[in-house]
């Protein structure tokens, strides 16, 4: 009973001490227009390619064809303006320091180079807050970023967004072992 008390006290501090924002999504799929079918798209050229040579032409002709059909996808008007919390991966865009302060964040991590990148609608430009940012040593981990989502399109040298999250805070999604 003793140590039902002595949590009821503390618990609140923990809940106080939160630096983090709450948020209304935390799931990647809503960021696509519901209409859209995207995981029919994706089974679809997942079965082709499975019946291609790895790394052939024939394989990224599929996923070239793949990524038109994926771009046709439409973004979620409803998401713009939401506050987010989600878990991707990063492709670095600039940094300050130690810190990448810049970014575009996917819901997966890309398996090699001929894997085509993520359709915009699944990709957000993301700035981080002044004296946040991910250390250069975890831009291969799993992060999630905290942030109000804007329906508009980014194009930097590594891809295009058709979302961008300004002033985002970042923490490395912890391991569970």
């Amino acid at each position: 009973m003793k140590n039902f008390f002595i949590y009821i006290l503390i618990l609140p501090l923990f809940v106080a001490c939160s630096n983090l924002p709450d948020y209304e999504v935390s799931d990647w799929n809503l960021l696509i227009d519901s209409n859209f079918n995207q995981k029919e798209i994706v089974d679809f050229y997942t079965k082709k390619v499975s019946k291609v040579p790895e790394a052939s032409k024939e394989e990224i002709a599929l996923y070239a064809q793949m990524q038109k059909a994926l771009k046709q996808a439409g973004n979620n008007k409803l998401m713009d303006e939401k506050s987010i919390m989600l878990e991707g991966y990063l492709v670095p865009v600039d940094t300050d320091g130690e810190r990448i302060i810049m970014f575009l964040f996917f819901p997966s991590q890309a398996a090699c180079l001929h894997v085509p990148a993520s359709p915009a609608n699944q990709t957000i430009f993301v700035q981080t807050k002044k004296d946040e940012g991910v250390l250069l040593e975890d831009a291969y981990e799993q992060i999630r970023v905290y942030g109000v989502l804007k329906l508009k399109e980014k194009k930097v040298a590594t891809g295009t967004a058709s979302y961008i999250v300004n002033d985002a805070i970042t923490r490395v999604v912890p391991l569970l072992n």
